[in-house]
């Protein structure tokens, strides 16, 4: 149930998706054609990951 998880706060698309789990957020887009799922991004909730 990848639709489970929220919309990203980091994109506005449907197809991707954050995954909050013990402080982290994996972010991953869904490919509903392929049915794979990509993870593409894991930061700290914390964190601002755009921050150099």
């Amino acid at each position: 149930m990848p639709y489970a998880n929220r919309k990203s706060i980091f994109f506005d698309r449907e197809d991707i998706r954050d995954l909050v789990f013990k402080g982290y957020i994996i972010v991953y887009k869904i490919d509903d054609e392929k049915k794979i799922i990509d993870i593409f991004g894991f930061t700290k909730y914390e964190n601002d990951p755009f921050l150099m």
